[in-house]
């Protein structure tokens, strides 16, 4: 009976059972507990030799120093990104006036019925694209329709107007990009607003930008640059 439970357990080169890939892949405990198995699982006709338990307490040394460098390595990493991240908050500020380009999926018209300004990007050329304003429910209040465009930054200029001139109401709409290329497939795009940095607000989720009247995490900051 002892035989068998012996025979049930074989090693490998480093003196653990097979299918165990390292030390450092079970948590310390998970170790532990499979040293003290090993023990209790020993035939009592040849016990372990005092050079093989030497090399488990050596494995399982060196596993705890493993884990403590990693544990001081990740208290490490988060200490430079919350210094990071302030450095950065304290040099957010300046933005205040500048002229920006930020990620955005929504355009606002302001109350005077002002321009705005905002553009799309391609990754490629498109054989057409078709740009459309919609309202938050998704209807088309505005579109334009452009031809052999090239890859890179499209800017737009709209009056606030929809497509008979009519002046729209004040508030936030939607942009929708349609790009193909020249064999009807599809291209991604990515859509945003253009303006001056009206303030920055701090929040917990993180620094935000009040550019045209929306407001913007500043983690979607493509560029800043003189107002045109």
């Amino acid at each position: 009976m002892v035989m068998a439970q012996v025979s049930a357990i074989s090693t490998g080169a480093t003196g653990l059972p097979l299918g165990i890939a390292a030390p450092a892949a079970s948590g310390k405990e998970d170790f532990l507990r499979l040293l003290i198995a090993q023990l209790r699982a020993q035939s009592p006709l040849r016990p372990y030799e005092g050079q093989e338990l030497a090399v488990q307490l050596a494995i399982f040394s060196q596993l705890e120093q493993l884990l403590s460098m990693r544990q001081l390595l990740e208290l490490q990493l988060q200490q430079l990104a919350g210094l990071g991240e302030e450095v950065g908050n304290a040099a957010v500020p300046a933005l205040v006036g500048a002229y920006v380009r930020v990620e955005s999926s929504t355009v606002r018209i302001p109350a005077d019925g002002g321009e705005v300004h905002f553009g799309y990007e391609l990754p490629e050329a498109a054989q057409s694209v078709r740009v459309e304003i919609c309202t938050p429910s998704g209807s088309v209040v505005r579109h334009w329709e452009f031809q052999d465009v090239a890859a890179g930054v499209q800017g737009i200029t709209w009056d606030g107007r929809g497509q008979t001139g009519e002046q729209l109401p004040a508030g936030t709409y939607l942009i929708r990009i349609t790009a193909v290329d020249a064999s009807g497939r599809q291209i991604e795009s990515r859509t945003f607003i253009e303006g001056s940095v009206e303030a920055i607000r701090f929040t917990a989720q993180g620094a935000t930008l009040l550019v045209g009247g929306l407001e913007l995490p500043f983690a979607k900051l493509l560029e800043v640059r003189k107002r045109p």
